[in-house]
């Protein structure tokens, strides 16, 4: 019986080990180029679009965003688009520590989908990388607008909006 006892409590003991690292796996951020479709499926605030596959995350996400709330980090998982072919996406802090967890992305995209062109802390466009400007919003967890973070891009705001008009991506659906 004592075996018996044993042999059950080891295997509850594996059970609740292997939900737990489960859990863990579970909460990690993986992005695919399928990770990004249509740039308008997100939560828009002002001129950015949100997304996360979490409600409640994405709730919290969209307070932080719309309040302009400083030092308080965005869920992971958390993706911020301001125009089809960049986008920006909250991982763990240990996966990209200069960043706070943010991956940035510069993507190539069609009414067929979306490449990844480049990833990571040193993804840029031609004006230079994404962290070179978005370091400067750091208080905001490296997310800035117009009026906080980041000094201002040299786009207007009907050219954004232009930009997101013509998301290839969204007309394909």
């Amino acid at each position: 019986m004592k075996n018996v006892v044993g042999i059950l409590s080891a295997a509850a003991m594996l059970l609740g080990v292997s939900l737990a690292f489960q859990a863990a796996a579970a909460t990690e951020t993986v992005i695919t180029e399928s990770s990004f479709g249509c740039m308008h499926t997100g939560t828009k605030i002002r001129k950015t679009y949100i997304r996360h596959a979490d409600p409640a995350k994405l709730k919290e996400a969209v307070r932080i965003f719309e309040n302009k709330v400083e030092g308080v980090e965005y869920p992971e998982g958390t993706i911020l688009q301001l125009v089809p072919n960049e986008v920006m996406v909250k991982a763990a802090k240990k996966d990209f520590p200069n960043t706070n967890g943010w991956e940035f992305f510069l993507l190539d995209v069609s009414a067929t989908g979306t490449k990844i062109a480049a990833r990571g802390e040193k993804a840029g466009n031609p004006g230079g990388t994404c962290l070179g400007c978005h370091q400067a919003g750091a208080k905001f967890d490296y997310v800035c607008e117009k009026d906080h973070g980041c000094a201002p891009i040299p786009v207007t705001d009907e050219q954004i909006l232009a930009a997101q008009g013509k998301d290839p991506r969204c007309t394909a659906q």
